[in-house]
């Protein structure tokens, strides 16, 4: 027996041994993990890749013939979810400034809002929405707009229009994207455009199909390509060559079901004497939240995860909705790419307005309910708004000189060296480039509000 038990004890010192070392194994690894985390975050913002609306947009004509001719073989009839009971949620008046509805349990419940658009009517969307966003970011303002509903409630239809809006634009049909980008390239202030698409918490930039990032610590997306636009017409193109590599699937409650989030970035800056004042302006497309059953989802594994994924980034932006009403000190930006992204327009400083787009028919007064309940809580979260810090152009200038001398010094010593094909050496070039780029935006900025005056 005294063997038995020393054999015993002996075994259990070995296991015990084993776990020590398994638990160290992972904490080394998420050391390296954290580390690796901490050195793409500390990837400088001036680095953000430049390109032209020329550039980025070669050869859409021909991608857009061969993602209408998919389409138009998978094309099927939309809304053929199956018809369920009424669960006893019903919407029983829509009012200009508020939603009432029967809420099984609890009776007759009002969700007021600033706004309520019973018809559609882009311009009037536009006017209580973006152009207000497009003051803000003209006096030196963040803003955020972005568009929350079910699947198939019209959110990239309030966001784009309908479809064919960009290839032709139409003063009466246009979404708040295309309006409030014109109003902005209409105020002869230097505009770069962002698009990026999160699919499946993966982050990948539209304008190119590549992957991005987003930073951990202030959401600024990292090797997205930034492409400067003079006219409405360059920024329509962006946009369509974004779309054509936008992810949308048929599914029985929507025809073309966007299965990713979108967001459009447009960084803006001008001048105010001798001052350089940047903002930037967020305007985003939710994918739409889904029951996988009522969608169809549920029988096809990819769309399946789709939803899955959809579902669990709109969880977690609600839970950091609800964790800033709250007051709570820990806010989980970081549990998902899309909160991330978005954590200067919730919390932070920035002008941010929610659309929330929703269904009348009864079988959908569940979803309705749940969107209106989101939208609801958006509205207590507190923003606290502040002037983005501007700097004189000289400053800026002389700090821009400042790094491409230090660049150009740094190269030269790597060529005297025979060292010149080294990676550090194309990263130096790639940086020296953009730094050029932007001194040259800035100057042009400059004397663009010297001819005005």
């Amino acid at each position: 027996l005294e063997a038995e038990r020393l054999a015993a004890s002996a075994a259990a010192a070995e296991e015990a041994e084993k776990r020590t070392s398994r638990r160290e194994l992972l904490a080394e690894q998420d050391e390296e993990d954290d580390d690796a985390a901490n050195a793409r975050d500390r990837v400088p913002a001036e680095d953000t890749p430049k390109a032209t609306a020329a550039q980025l947009t070669q050869g859409l004509e021909k991608a857009e013939a061969q993602v209408k001719e998919i389409e138009a073989e998978t094309e099927t009839e939309a809304d053929d979810a199956p018809r369920r009971a009424p669960s006893g949620a019903k919407v029983l008046a829509v009012q200009p400034t508020r939603v009432v509805v029967h809420v099984p349990g609890a009776g007759v419940r009002p969700f007021p809002f600033s706004r309520v658009f019973e018809e559609e009517d882009q311009a009037r969307v536009h006017a209580s929405v973006g152009a207000p966003a497009v003051a803000a970011v003209l006096n030196g303002l963040n803003a955020c707009v972005l568009c929350y509903g079910q699947t198939g409630s019209g959110k990239t239809h309030t966001a784009f229009g309908p479809p064919g809006a960009l290839e032709a634009s139409d003063d009466a049909t246009d979404g708040l994207v295309i309006r409030t980008l014109r109003d902005l390239l209409h105020a002869d202030v230097s505009v770069a455009l962002q698009y990026v698409e999160i699919y499946n918490e993966q982050c990948v930039d539209l304008l190119t199909g590549e992957a991005c990032d987003v930073r951990r610590d202030n959401g600024e997306l990292i090797g997205c390509v930034e492409a400067s636009v003079a006219t409405p017409d360059d920024a329509l193109r962006l946009l369509r060559a974004g779309s054509v590599r936008k992810r949308f699937a048929v599914t029985q409650m929507n025809a073309r079901s966007s299965r990713a989030h979108s967001v459009v970035v447009a960084r803006v800056r001008q001048s105010r004497g001798d001052r350089i004042l940047e903002s930037t302006l967020q305007l985003v497309d939710l994918a739409g939240s889904e029951r996988i059953y009522k969608s169809g989802a549920i029988k096809d594994a990819t769309r399946c995860g789709e939803a899955v994924a959809i579902n669990g980034s709109l969880m977690v932006l609600g839970k950091v909705i609800a964790a800033l009403v709250e007051g709570r000190g820990h806010i989980p930006y970081l549990e998902s790419k899309l909160s991330c992204l978005l954590r200067a327009a919730l919390g932070g400083a920035s002008r941010t307005t929610a659309v929330v787009c929703c269904r009348r028919r009864h079988d959908h007064a569940d979803e309705t309910l749940q969107a209106l309940r989101f939208g609801k809580r958006c509205a207590l979260v507190t923003n606290f708004a502040e002037q983005v810090a501007a700097s004189t152009a000289a400053d800026a200038l002389k700090t821009i000189d400042a790094t491409i001398a230090q660049c150009e010094q740094s190269l030269a010593g790597l060529r005297d060296r025979g060292s010149g094909n080294l990676a550090t050496a194309k990263t130096l070039q790639d940086r020296l480039a953009q730094m050029r780029t932007r001194r040259r935006a800035i100057t042009d900025v400059v004397r663009r509000e010297a001819r005005a005056t």
